[in-house]
């Protein structure tokens, strides 16, 4: 039996986290999740050296990767016999992250079971080098193994672990929980790094898989049987993929499941078949992308390929079938002007949006829009750290930038009160920054709680213990 511990700065329930720990536990292994949750890392130490992990592995996206380094150098000074291993987007699109001083492995794309073998090898004693999807550090060399085929039938999966997290963080037992009925993506948006993930994985299965209806039922059901479920967020990248299996599940969902669920979608795969049925399964809110309201933003840089008919369509239609939606837009990406800013949210008052939900743009590595902008010099500061928060700083060198930032921390109260955007197209180029942060979290604290469909105490919990780490980062102490 091997030790493996999980550790994580964000007070958050990690479902990639919990399905690797389901499939360690299926297998004898025992498992661990500890979070430093804002409060600093002498407490984490003290009870990862209790639990003295053989591994000990970091869920690292490249907003996280800077406290992730920190992190896993303390761990490393503490126990050094433990093999310090980082999965998820960061080390799968900059596996580079391996040359840090502290990290022994990386995981790229699907981890299951590579950290399964990981687990029975060091178990075992046995070399692990060649474990494939891992990066491994040996006697000075990196090794750089393939990625093994995707895993093709979902339902061979166990269900996450959704005890891992309960026991020593009972706050995190929201009444919301998250559930995935496929995985991949068709999709090759420019901002995201999908068109990198197709390149790792070419020929090595189908990019898109979906679990069965009666698997995802008995799924929600089982976690239902807890008692605290009352709303299912669907966390598919995108929700209708294939609209036969859509169907299929919500109508399965809407005769056995009676909560209210969320789930995401694009527009131009939203017609009134599909949102009718949501409407008849319990569906209370949609999430979907705008990104920018300049078309040509949208479609010729982003490469979103969805017209802004196609967006008035799909929110008429909620609208017509009373289903609340959450819009996701962006400022501040390459070569924006002002006016196209002002467009972003003259999209969003056109159409009504609920929950008006804004980001600053962030050239991630492995993304085509991070090396659009690295290439041709918009960029400013340190390329080599990436600007760990999507809300409060911004790297791309524009001609309105002070106005650009400034308006999207007043986004949420120019779109919900139509009648301020005029007020605040003067205001935005103030310098009342402290005043512009405060009104962009009440805005924020609204939108999550009203479209997350969880109670104000869950909301107040949640951003207590996440406030620093999602917004103001700060680095381990």
């Amino acid at each position: 039996m091997a030790r493996v511990a999980f550790v994580q700065n964000l007070a958050f329930e990690y479902l990639g986290v919990m399905y690797l720990s389901s499939l360690l536990k299926k297998n004898a292994h025992s498992v661990e999740a500890f979070i430093e949750h804002g409060q600093g890392m002498d407490k984490v130490l003290k009870e990862l050296k209790s639990f003295d992990p053989q591994i000990i592995g970091f869920p690292c996206s490249s907003s996280s990767h800077q406290w992730v380094i920190a992190a896993s150098r303390l761990c490393k000074k503490y126990l050094p016999q433990a093999r310090i291993i980082l999965g998820g987007a960061h080390p799968t699109f900059f596996p580079e992250v391996i040359e840090e001083e502290p990290v022994d492995i990386i995981c790229r794309g699907e981890g299951e079971y590579a950290l399964l073998e990981l687990a029975d090898k060091v178990d075992k004693k046995e070399d692990y080098s060649g474990v494939l999807n891992l990066w491994v550090k040996r006697e000075g060399l990196i090794l750089r193994n393939q990625v093994r085929p995707l895993i093709e039938d979902l339902d061979e999966l166990p269900f996450p672990d959704r005890s891992l997290y309960a026991a020593r963080y009972p706050f995190l037992n929201k009444s919301q929980k998250a559930f995935i009925t496929g995985r991949g993506c068709p999709f090759s948006c420019a901002y995201c790094f999908n068109h990198a993930f197709k390149k790792i994985y070419q020929d090595k299965g189908r990019m898109v898989r979906f679990r069965s209806a009666d698997n995802i039922i008995r799924e929600i059901k089982d976690v239902a049987s807890g008692g605290s479920l009352k709303t299912v967020l669907i966390q598919d990248d995108t929700f209708g993929l294939n609209k036969s299996k859509s169907l299929e599940f919500l109508k399965r969902y809407a005769k056995e499941i009676n909560l209210r669920f969320i789930c995401l979608l694009r527009a131009d795969l939203t017609d009134e078949e599909l949102v009718m049925n949501l409407k008849n399964a319990g569906c209370m809110n949609v999430f979907f992308g705008i990104e920018s309201g300049s078309e040509p933003m949208r479609n010729l840089l982003l490469k979103k390929g969805i017209s802004d008919e196609q967006i008035y369509r799909m929110a008429s239609l909620l609208k017509k079938y009373r289903i609340r939606f959450r819009a996701y837009n962006m400022f501040g990406l390459p070569g924006e002007s002002l006016e196209e800013a002002f467009k972003t949210v003259e999209l969003n008052i056109k159409i009504k949006t609920d929950y008006p939900w804004s980001a600053l743009f962030q050239p991630f590595p492995g993304t085509e829009m991070g090396d659009y902008a690295r290439s041709r010099g918009m960029l400013e500061g340190d390329q080599s750290k990436f600007n760990p928060s999507f809300f409060m700083q911004s790297s791309v060198r524009l001609k309105d930038k002070r106005e650009i930032t400034n308006l999207r921390l007043l986004f949420f109260w120019a779109v919900k009160f139509p009648f301020l955007f005029p007020v605040i197209k003067r205001a935005i180029r103030l310098r009342l920054s402290f005043l512009y942060n405060i009104l962009f979290l009440l805005g924020y604290a609204y939108c999550f709680k009203m479209s997350e469909g969880i109670s104000l105490l869950e909301t107040m919990r949640i951003g207590s213990n996440n406030i620093k780490n999602f917004i103001f980062y700060r680095g381990t102490n």
